[in-house]
Formats: C-alpha cells, sequence, structure tokens
C-alpha cells in the first residue's frame, strides 16, 4: 500500500521546497500562496507564509474587535487569529470546511494567523498579466495592492502587503478603546 500523508505535511513540504529554491538561487520567487479572502483572489508571498492549516478551535477573548476571532493552540503556541476579510472591511468570512489559517511568517510579529475563505494553491505571478491600478476602480481593501494580476482564465487577482499588515498597531492590538 503506498505511503499517504495528510495536507498539512504536503503544504508544508510544497512552502518548504520553494523557500529552499529560492534561497539557493539567489533569486526572487515568482511563486506566491494563491487565497480566496471575502470576494478577493489574494496572493501572499511565500517568504511570509509558515503553514498553512485547517482552522483550530479557538478561545475567544472578551473585549477585543469583531474581527479578532481569538486565541488557538498550534502544537504548543498560542497564535492571535484574525479574519482577514473582515478586518480589511470586507464582510465576515463564512464558517466553512474549505476555511484555512495562514501562519505568518514576519520578523515584526510573531504568532499571527489570518483566517481565509479557502486555499487555491500556488500561482505564478510570471504566468500572469500585470494590470496597472485603475484610478476609477479603486481597491477598497486595504492592505491589497491597487495594481493586480490577470490570469490565463481573466480573474483578477492581488497582493497582500503582510509587513504593513503586522505593522499595523490596530492589527497587533485589537482591543476594543
Amino acid at each position: 500500500m503506498a505511503k499517504t500523508s495528510n495536507l498539512r505535511e504536503f503544504q508544508e513540504a510544497i512552502l518548504l521546497r520553494l523557500k529552499e529554491a529560492t534561497a539557493k538561487g539567489g533569486a526572487v520567487s515568482t511563486s506566491r500562496l494563491g487565497v480566496i479572502v471575502g470576494s478577493k483572489r489574494v496572493l501572499i508571498n511565500l517568504h511570509e507564509v509558515s503553514e498553512v492549516l485547517p482552522v483550530p478551535p479557538m478561545q475567544h477573548v472578551p473585549l477585543t474587535q469583531p474581527w479578532f476571532l481569538g486565541v488557538a493552540n498550534v502544537r504548543g503556541n498560542l497564535y492571535n487569529i484574525t479574519d482577514l476579510a473582515q478586518f480589511m472591511g470586507l464582510p465576515p468570512t463564512p464558517k466553512s470546511i474549505n476555511n484555512r489559517i495562514v501562519l505568518i511568517n514576519s520578523e515584526v510579529t510573531t504568532q499571527v494567523a489570518v483566517v481565509i475563505d479557502s486555499l487555491v494553491g500556488l500561482r505564478s505571478v510570471e504566468a500572469m498579466k500585470r494590470k496597472p491600478a485603475n484610478k476609477n476602480n479603486k481597491n477598497k481593501a486595504a492592505y491589497l495592492s491597487e495594481s493586480s494580476y490577470e490570469d490565463v482564465d481573466k480573474n483578477e487577482w492581488f497582493e497582500l502587503n503582510v509587513e504593513a499588515l503586522v505593522q499595523d498597531k490596530v492589527f497587533i492590538q485589537p482591543t476594543i478603546s
């Protein structure tokens, strides 16, 4: 019988291989993690992703913003969990078996994760057409690029600015004032 692995191990292996290839080659990786956040298709740089997991049980924290979902124990470490769509001013992420948490890899802060609607998979920005920002149709969701990419299926993709997100004092301190 063939040896099988679970989805988490598979995702970790892909992310690890791509990060290693980029580090060895000294080149900038054109691969991004494609996810759905609210009604948006979003690309996240692989260097800014530690892991992607199913949503674990969370402990609600009183007197916090509605977009702050609580804390979760991920292999013995507590992570702050934020509904990324709701934080960016989009409708809250509906609960689904497709929901995932993305553990953020940042030098600014640790043990932060965001909930996404679903995982699409790896996407190469080299294979997409870069579109300049359209001033008439400016992207309203904060932390998403104003310019976008268009894939072969004519889907529009925006890049998530993880560093700006984790440096936002409201994101880091989600208490109600």
